[in-house]
């Protein structure tokens, strides 16, 4: 079985849904957190050489990960409204449900786009620092990059990896472990987005270029959740492919 793991808001994950049962994913389920939180039944087994996941969902499904053969996931936050606590409490059983969650969804059978990170559900989300380091180390353009101590309060788009704001025109590269979807790209700037996501060790990144600059592709960010829509049908050729493929995914 494959699964498409998602948070209700997310209309891209249900746009990816929908394209892969399209392209001959089957059978494949589409899974939302608060069904994920909300079991009746979950069990999660850690042995020396085994790990192994069990849930059953309120409406009857299951999720075996000894049975699963591809995962999409864009899980990026666990709800919390089945938390009745105080104030204290219900940040330690956040903490405890989150670090399962990271736990499961880690050992997932590859291939898993995009595996689970304690820095995310869904994989890494980097600060805008260390993005740029990344994509200048892969050869990309970078936009001019300076941060002083107040940048959290003034640009708060750096802690999800923007170099510039929400409202900022962008183009989006994708690449689905080393296959680059885009148009028109060069060479060299293919080859970058294909080097930063190794670096970045994330199978899914959405890569973000701005033609406000002198250079047509300078780099101003990246994301391991990006929107799946932008890429069109060769981005769901790739995620078909990919999720097919049991190639094995970086760890």
């Amino acid at each position: 079985m494959y699964l498409v793991l998602y948070n209700s808001y997310d209309t891209a994950a249900l746009w990816a849904f929908r394209g892969l049962k399209a392209h001959g994913l089957n059978p494949i389920e589409l899974v939302d957190a608060d069904s994920l939180v909300c079991n009746p039944y979950f069990e999660h087994r850690i042995k020396t050489n085994q790990v192994s996941t069990k849930i059953k969902l309120p409406d009857g499904r299951q999720i075996n990960s000894e049975t699963t053969l591809g995962v999409l996931n864009r899980l990026q936050s666990i709800p919390t409204a089945q938390l009745k606590a105080s104030k204290a409490d219900n940040l330690y059983a956040l903490q405890e449900l989150t670090a399962l969650f990271v736990s499961w969804l880690y050992s997932l059978p590859r291939p898993v786009l995009n595996p689970a990170t304690p820095q995310g559900l869904s994989g890494e989300f980097k600060h805008a620092s260390k993005w740029i380091l990344m994509a200048n180390s892969a050869g990309l353009t970078t936009a001019k990059y300076e941060q002083d101590s107040y940048d959290a309060d003034k640009a708060p788009f750096r802690w999800i990896g923007r170099l510039v704001p929400p409202e900022t025109p962008v183009k989006t590269v994708f690449v689905v472990y080393s296959q680059v979807v885009g148009k028109d790209i060069p060479p060299e700037v293919a080859e970058g987005c294909r080097r930063i996501a190794e670096l970045a060790e994330t199978p899914l990144l959405g890569i973000e270029f701005s033609d406000s600059f002198n250079d047509p592709w300078t780099f101003v960010g990246a994301t391991p959740f990006p929107d799946l829509t932008l890429g069109g049908e060769a981005l769901l050729d790739e995620l078909a492919h990919a999720l097919q493929s049991k190639r094995e995914g970086h760890r």
